[in-house]
């Protein structure tokens, strides 16, 4: 009987551990905003501003649109470095998601794009996006927000 109770709390606590070791953050959903994006701006920026005037400092963002051109890129893992490129295609928005958290204390938009042009197909993290038309969908979330910092792990700022 000792021995089966000792092995319960011994799995217990392993699951806990492993269970506990990813972070997670509860938010209500605050204010909804739909933003239409001035043509020839750059959709970041535009973004930033927009979420510095307003004072959203944790959000989910969502849009569809088309852009004149953009640069996107991936992390290499390897070389722990973001590897960009430059489209200068007029691409339509076939996706557009990400998060605000904070960054040194400012809103930092982190945006996953997927752009589609002529049968083919551009994604990855978006750097910068000049705008032909886009919508966004934005939800502040209202709690206290992640603060990213720097990960030894993985090189990147994360929260």
């Amino acid at each position: 009987m000792y021995f089966r109770i000792v092995n319960c709390i011994a799995i217990h606590l392993i699951l806990s551990y492993q269970v506990c070791s990813m972070k997670s953050f509860e938010f209500t959903a605050g204010r909804t905003f739909l933003l239409r994006l001035d043509h020839g701006k750059d959709l970041v920026e535009q973004l930033k501003d927009f979420l510095k005037e307003k004072e959203v400092r944790t959000a989910f963002i969502s849009g569809i649109g088309a852009v004149i051109s953009a640069e996107i890129g991936y992390y290499d893992q390897k070389r722990r470095e973001y590897v960009k490129k430059r489209f200068d295609e007029r691409s339509e928005i076939l996706s557009l998601s990400g998060n605000v958290s904070l960054f040194e204390g400012k809103a930092f938009p982190h945006i996953h794009i997927v752009l589609g042009y002529d049968n083919r197909i551009y994604a990855g993290h978006l750097f910068s996006a000049e705008v032909f038309a886009c919508e966004l969908f934005v939800v502040e979330l209202a709690g206290i927000p992640p603060e990213r910092s720097f990960d030894e792990e993985t090189g990147l700022n994360l929260w």
